[in-house]
């Protein structure tokens, strides 16, 4: 499909033309949803282009209303073709971008999306907030119609929680005219009190008979247990359960929907939640359950599927080291000394692959003989001869990928003895309420179950989630399995099943059950830096939303605007600058902390506002002094290496700074003489003198013209030079980018014009770099032949890869492997087979 960005559409007064490679230039790649789905049947083109539905990047751009209104309103033209604004999943609006549709077809998709019921006053958020769910990315699962069927949810009372909770304060100040006014801004108080919560909230259970057959619809090679449903107007996670087993065992026959009708435990069938059905006022009729048959009706009418969003790692897939964040360490209370530990790990790894260690090397291109999945040419390259290893671009791609590894741990991104699951409730409790029993559950308070391959977890371990911002978001927790779930849930992979007598999901930025993964660790080291007596941060007002309004243009084109820019990001940095800022005295420490407890609520507030269409502002004085950020976000991204940043001996800072020296001392310039280029070379495919005379032409105007293309990119961001600013804006400047693939490609087009065959311009290119220019990047033969090099390159018998081995001898990344001998052939079935 295509995408634009909004200051072209405004540059060309939303008429755009486009042909030949500034179409292509425009192209990006899509996972299939259900919105694709629909413009197939709606148009009978099942191309794997489509030129029906653009998009419209409009992120890190300011006063771009005017063009927003222009698009809801009037749309735009491309190609003269009219396309008029479309639906915009939630990922789509946290990142500030815009779908189009063709005109031609865009009421039929609405009609279909809409599936036929009329909207009154709704809450717009939220219902856009639905449709757009059409745009997440899923597999379609054509013509499979299992029984589902929606119970209750459960709502418990959690009592004497003692709490931080936001409230508007009275601040009365005298402004710059000497005159005395009232404000109301965001404070926080503390209080102990009970607290409501929706034990279930967006999960179900879904018969394991019915999960194998979803095996065999997506193709799933490993056993899947846990798994994200989509379909309109429906959205949740459904984990395998064998209810009929439980209920029989407990005397139970029947289970109750949400309309009164019973339901045989012996049917197969999916049990949802009243929380994943969000389509049941909009279907609602006479509340009974032919308001689920009218959805039915509809769901058949306009042609929808279910889809499957996401599901589990298998336990053998599951990680055993995950890279944490910035975010889950700068909170911790920790020494340095100790802090630091928390690095050892990943310096290790890097060190291993740098020093060019065999396993490390080839694991971490994703060569095993387990699944052998090159990525790059290159790692294709290594397949063929392992002797590549020692080539001068496979070796400066190896360590260009390492490199940027080595930055984001300065950052934060270190590898911890942790995995990222699925969190789910307490299943035995839901087990209990769907079937109208006694609530006992599984779990206490304090507990918690997951496992790995070795079996269940035991003792304590931290749970975290993203975004975190406040140190009461570390939950600490004990692993148990008791006999009810050694029964009925060891078969759940790649989850962490919490209790539901406690604020475990709450507390964690208001977290659900719908697919939100967190982050299992028992880092010790982190373990000890966390205050388990800190009051839980909690937003009392969760449920608060916008006013029901008509779905009109200018309602819509408010709506629009609203979520053009997220908050999270930016809400997030503030708290990084307090925690990173080292008060001085006791009472300043505790200002910051108050702050970014408040900073944890607002940004909640921020990440569910497309659907909940309410968001709390930042109180002036914690934006004003919510800078600067510190030293170690520079490596976050090239944005903040621009700004002023703050070099605070904040743990995160220090570590930042260690790892910078570590990486400074690193011989990243180690070569290796002795490789022989010529096993790139195959003199069966020969070519000319003239033929190499006019792709050496090529070759040196390839190397002129980057060399200017980058010395103007260079410039242009530099514009405060006297010389470029009379040509380029500071915006100008900030959003210039080299077109690098179209570049490539026309040189790509040119090198093939003069030598069809990929094998001879391979030779020719090969030659070029290691003979006549040998002091050359050879970054330009590898664009040009890459293909044709690999093909050149003559296959050895047998290469010795790495295997899952429970008992091996090898480690990686806390995984056992061994080496073993793979044939040629073998690799052969494992490319077929992928």
């Amino acid at each position: 499909m295509r995408s634009f960005g909004i200051r072209e559409l405004i540059a060309s007064n939303f008429d755009v033309s486009l042909s030949g490679e500034d179409e292509v230039a425009h192209h990006i790649k899509q996972q299939d949803n259900q919105i694709f789905r629909l413009v197939r049947m709606v148009t009978k083109a099942n191309s794997k282009y489509n030129p029906f539905v653009i998009f419209i990047d409009c992120s890190g751009v300011s006063d771009i209303a005017d063009a927003v209104k222009h698009i809801v309103y009037e749309g735009i033209l491309l190609n003269g073709i009219k396309y008029v604004m479309s639906e915009r999943s939630a990922s789509m609006t946290r990142v500030g971008v815009l779908s189009l549709m063709d005109a031609r077809i865009s009421g039929e998709i609405n009609r279909r999306i809409t599936m036929g019921i009329e909207i009154g006053k709704t809450v717009l958020s939220k219902y856009y907030a639905y449709r757009g769910l059409m745009f997440s990315s899923c597999h379609c699962l054509e013509d499979w119609k299992p029984k589902i069927i929606v119970v209750p949810d459960l709502t418990l009372t959690i009592p004497d929680q003692h709490v931080k909770y936001i409230y508007d304060a009275d601040i009365t100040f005298t402004d710059a005219n000497g005159n005395e006014r009232n404000w109301k801004q965001k404070d926080i108080a503390e209080k102990t009190t009970d607290i409501d919560i929706n034990a279930f909230d967006g999960c179900g259970i879904i018969h394991p008979a019915l999960v194998r057959e979803v095996e065999g619809l997506v193709g799933s090679r490993t056993p899947m247990s846990s798994m994200i449903v989509r379909a309109p107007y429906i959205k949740g996670l459904v984990c395998e359960i064998d209810y009929e087993k439980y209920y029989t065992a407990h005397g139970i026959d029947y289970i109750q929907d949400i309309w009164g009708k019973w339901h045989s435990i012996h049917d197969i069938m999916i049990v949802m939640t009243e929380s994943m059905y969000k389509g049941k006022k909009y279907f609602q009729h006479d509340g009974t359950y032919s308001d689920w048959d009218r959805y039915w009706d509809a769901f058949a009418k306009y042609g929808h599927c279910i889809g499957i969003a996401k599901w589990n790692f298998s336990f053998e897939e599951e990680p055993v080291f995950t890279r944490a964040n910035y975010q889950i360490l700068q909170d911790l209370n920790i020494p340095y000394e100790d802090f630091r530990r928390l690095a050892d790990d990943s310096i290790e790894w890097a060190a291993s692959v740098v020093e060019g260690d065999n396993l490390h090397t080839l694991c971490f291109l994703g060569l095993t003989a387990d699944k052998c999945t090159p990525i790059s040419p290159y790692a294709k390259a290594i397949l063929r001869n392992p002797a590549m290893l020692k080539e001068r671009s496979v070796r400066a791609y190896l360590i260009g990928l390492i490199k940027k590894y080595l930055d984001e741990m300065k950052c934060g991104k270190l590898w911890l003895r942790s995995c990222f699951k699925f969190l789910l409730p307490d299943i035995i409790l839901f087990l209990q309420h769907v079937g109208g029993m006694p609530l006992i559950g599984s779990l206490q308070a304090d507990e918690f179950y997951t496992r790995d391959i070795h079996g269940a977890f035991s003792g304590e371990y931290l749970i975290e989630r993203n975004p975190h911002i406040c140190r009461s978001e570390h939950v600490l927790l004990r692993a148990v399995e008791t006999d009810e779930i050694r029964e009925y849930c060891t078969h759940l992979a790649n989850v962490c099943m919490v209790n539901c007598k406690s604020l475990v999901a709450q507390r964690m930025n208001g977290a659900d059950f719908d697919g939100d993964l967190i982050l299992v660790t028992d880092n010790e080291i982190m373990k000890i830096g966390v205050d388990k007596d800190a009051p839980i941060v909690l937003d009392i007002e969760d449920k608060v939303s916008a006013l029901a309004e008509d779905d009109t243009l200018e309602n819509r084109l408010a709506n629009t605007l609203r979520t053009m820019k997220s908050m999270i990001g930016e809400y997030s940095n503030y708290a990084s600058a307090y925690h990173n800022k080292c008060p001085k005295t006791a009472e300043q420490k505790q200002k910051y902390e108050k702050y970014i407890d408040i900073i944890s609520v607002i940004t909640g507030k921020s990440i569910d506002y497309a659907k909940t269409g309410v968001l709390y502002h930042m109180p002036r004085h914690i934006a004003k002094w919510g800078r600067p950020l510190p030293y170690f976000m520079k490596y976050r991204d090239p944005y903040y290496a621009r700004q002023k940043l703050s070099r605070s001996p904040s743990n995160m800072n220090k570590l930042c700074g260690e790892i910078e020296r570590w990486d400074r001392g690193i011989r990243w310039k180690r070569t290796f003489p002795e490789f022989d280029y010529h096993l790139m070379i195959d003199d069966a495919f020969p070519y000319t003198d003239e033929t190499a005379t006019a792709i050496e032409q090529v070759f040196l105007e390839f190397g002129k013209e980057t060399r200017r293309l980058s010395l103007i990119g260079a410039n242009i961001r530099k514009y405060k030079d006297v010389n470029v600013r009379k040509t380029y804006t500071a915006a100008e400047a900030r959003d210039y980018r080299v077109d690098w693939k179209t570049h490539y490609d026309a040189y790509r087009a040119r090198c093939r014009a003069v030598c069809p065959n990929e094998q001879s311009l391979a030779n020719i290119l090969v030659r070029l770099g290691y003979e006549k220019y040998p002091a050359r990047d050879k970054r330009f033969m590898w664009n040009m032949a890459a293909e044709g090099i690999i093909k050149n390159i003559k296959q050895v018998d047998t290469i010795t890869l790495p295997k899952r081995d429970i008992e091996g001898t090898h480690e990686y990344l806390g995984k056992r492997y061994s080496m073993v001998d793979v044939t040629a052939d073998d690799l052969r079935v494992m490319e077929e087979d992928d």
